[in-house]
Parts: structure tokens; sequence; C-alpha cells
């Protein structure tokens, strides 16, 4: 080898080792752990809440980014949160047992800064907050964001007061014959009761019992009692009867009860459509819209998912129209199934094809839960419970967007926080 070539040699072998040298010298990233994130702010209205009662979490999802943004822990069964006007916190009553599923049993109130999703403060409760599959009515929140009612089932029916304000349980208001809790005002919550009735419970300013009324029958229990799915729309709530009538239930002032009117014609029922689910009602403030779940089935399948959905003018009473749903997709264990969406056509549609073949061949495959966001362009969201994703409609054009995935194993429930507005 020449001295040239030595040379050559000499030169490379250090341009090697300065590389390394450069490379080493590079700090390493840490990923710290502790590290507290925060939402965007300000908060946007199409973040929705979607509640898994096998993981027993709740997830924030964005419908139009399709991102998830955090979960908060929920306790054990549905979880859902209590959500003031304020986009500063929320609460989420929560069951506990300390060796899981059993053991010594804890019942609390959970504070969360909306912000960070951090607990903020915890108030504990009589344990006998009502344990149930119900996805509403088994809390509350006063108009004004103040006092919490908790629903209890020991069988004794009451409803525990909680000041959001002092951080404290205040009192237990028993209501013999009438169960579930619902708000009705600044100071007032009303529930249903086994004769068709409303108990209306009136607090003071310090959460104590000032009023307990009851209304007149508004519907009749033994020949078609309202499900529990009310819905509420500024001083009005909205049930739906077991057989598909309309009920609505003005509370600004005592109980004004409208007429029921009927959500299917006569052809309808003779055709066996019914109203089913697990929130099949949901109410779109801006076009004073109702949509309802819909479905061809027997009696007493009000549990089951909807195939369609109809739409109806609440100032008119009718329907506007009924069309078919999409499926709100697969997942397993919290991952989205999806495929085929950028293939060329027709083999683009082979997913949402399977999806709704699935829905008629399988009830359990059917979304059986609704609701319609806040904002200036409203969205419909579809989910079943059996999905861990949710279909996402323009609630005007009724056209299906696309799918968001929540890393939840089952929906079974959603709620709008109201946030953003």
């Amino acid at each position: 080898m020449t001295l040239m070539q030595h040379t050559r040699l000499g030169v490379l072998v250090c341009a090697i080792l300065v590389g390394f040298s450069s490379v080493a010298e590079v700090p390493p990233e840490y990923e710290f752990l502790g590290k507290v994130e925060s939402l965007p702010t300000p908060f946007s209205p199409y973040w929705i809440w979607t509640s898994d009662a096998v993981l027993n979490k709740m997830s924030l999802i964005d419908l139009l980014s399709g991102d998830k943004l955090g979960e908060v822990d929920g306790g054990l069964y549905i979880t859902t949160g209590l959500f003031p006007g304020d986009d500063a916190s929320f609460y989420i009553p929560e069951t506990h047992y300390s060796l899981g599923s059993r053991g010594e049993r804890l019942d609390v109130i959970t504070f969360y800064d909306s912000v960070t999703l951090s607990i903020s403060d915890e108030v504990f409760l009589p344990t006998q907050r009502a344990q149930n599959a119900l996805p509403v009515a088994n809390s509350a929140i006063s108009d004004d964001g103040r006092f919490l009612a908790i629903y209890n089932f020991t069988p004794a029916q009451s409803i525990s007061i909680v000041d959001t304000r002092s951080k404290a349980f205040v009192s237990e208001i028993t209501t013999p014959g009438c169960g579930l809790t619902y708000a009705a005002g600044d100071r007032r919550f009303f529930l249903l009761c086994a004769n068709g009735s409303l108990m209306l419970i009136t607090l003071g300013e310090r959460g104590e019992l000032l009023g307990k009324t009851r209304s007149k029958p508004f519907f009749d229990p033994a020949a078609d009692p309202i499900t529990e799915k009310g819905v509420r729309f500024r001083d009005n709530w909205y049930f739906v009867s077991f057989d598909g009538y309309m009920y609505r239930v003005n509370v600004a002032d005592d109980p004004r009860f409208d007429s029921p009117w009927s959500l299917l014609s006569d052809a309808d029922r003779e055709d066996d459509w019914k109203v089913g689910g697990r929130q099949f009602l949901a109410i779109d403030e801006k076009r004073k819209r109702a949509f309802v779940l819909l479905h061809r089935g027997d009696v007493d399948t009000h549990k089951t998912g909807g195939t369609h959905l109809g739409v109806y003018d609440l100032e008119k009473k009718v329907m506007i129209e009924r069309l078919p749903l999409e499926s709100p997709g697969f997942t397993f264990s919290g991952q989205s199934i999806e495929f085929g969406q950028d293939w060329i056509w027709p083999f683009n549609g082979l997913y949402n094809a399977i999806g709704r073949l699935a829905m008629r061949l399988e009830p359990h495959a059917r979304p059986d839960a609704l609701l319609v966001t806040g904002g200036d362009k409203p969205l419909l969201v579809i989910a079943g419970e059996f999905s861990g994703s949710v279909a996402v409609y323009d609630a005007e054009s009724l056209e299906f967007l696309h799918r968001v995935s929540s890393s939840n194993w089952t929906t079974l429930a959603i709620q709008n926080p109201g946030w953003g507005r």
C-alpha cells in the first residue's frame, strides 16, 4: 500500500470516527413520567364522551378530526358524567369494590378538571347508588350546576343531594313509588312514578328539601308506559312510550303535559315498525327535529337497535322521512376493523355493505344509541353497544360522513357535554 493510499485510508477512518463521535454526542430524548397534558381550548361542540362498561371508563373523542382526546376511569358498570353549564369541570358518580367486583363497597362523586381531565376532588356517598343497565336518569345536575341528585335503589327509592360548591353530601330525600331523576330548574328535580305521574323535588339554598309534590298522571303505566329515555330541549322533556307515542313535559313552572302523538302511522304499525334501543331518541335543537331509531320487530323488542332512522318535525308532529342506517363499524379489543374505503369502485362500498348485512341478520349489530351535537353545523352520531366506534352523519343533510374509533370495547352510553357552545 502506497503512502497516498495510507493517507486516504487514514482520512477516511478519521472521518468515520468523527461522524460516530458527533452522533454519540447528541443527547438522548427522554420521556418524562407524570407529565399532564391539557385539552386544547376553546373546547369544541363536536367532542363527545363514550362509555365502556367492560373497561369501566369514559373516552373523549373529536368527531371532526377522528382523534381520541383522553379518557377517565368510571368505576363499575355504565359510567356517565354530569356537566355544568361552564367548561371548567364535570362530575362522575362511581361505585367501587375493594376486591374488584366484591368486597367493601364505596360510592363516590369524583370531580374532574375539564382541561387536564385530572381529579380535583371527591365526595363520598351513602352506599346505595342505583346500579343498573340504564344509560340515562341515574343522576342529574341542577340547571345552575349547584346541586347533583343521585338516584338510590336498595330497593327503597330515594335521591342523594350533593352540593358542588361546598363539595359535600347534603342529604338523602326519600321518594317512595318514584324513581330515576331528571333536572327541572335551578333547584328542582323530578322523578317518574309508578302511577304515571311525576314527583317534583324542590331544594333550598343549602340543598335542603323545600317541597315534595306529585303531578297528575300523564301516561297509563298499564296500557302503554313511557320509557325512561327522556331527552331535554330547553324547558321541555320528551319521552317516548313503548308503543311509539311521543310525550312532551314542560317543566318551566308547574308541569304541563301535551297530548301524545304517534311516531308511527297505521301502515307502519301494520308493517311491525317499532322504536327501540338504549338511547333511541335525540333532538336537533337548531332545526327542531327529533331523530328516532326504528326497526321491524315483534312486541317487546324495545331494546333492539335500529336499522332505520325516523326524522320528525317537533312543531308539526309528523314524520319527515325514514332512511336506512350505516353500521357504527366493527371493532375488536378496542381496535377499529375498517377496510376498503380507498379501494376502487365498486369495492370501496364493500365494508358498508357488510355492515348493513350484519345489521339485518343480527340485531346486536344494530346501532342502539344516537345524539345530536351543537355547533353551527350539528352532527348526528350513531353508536352500538358491541362496537367501539361511532358513525357520524351531517344532521341536516343526513349524509353519512365517516366513523370514529374511541378505543372502547363497548359503547353503552354517548354524551354531548355541551362544551364549546
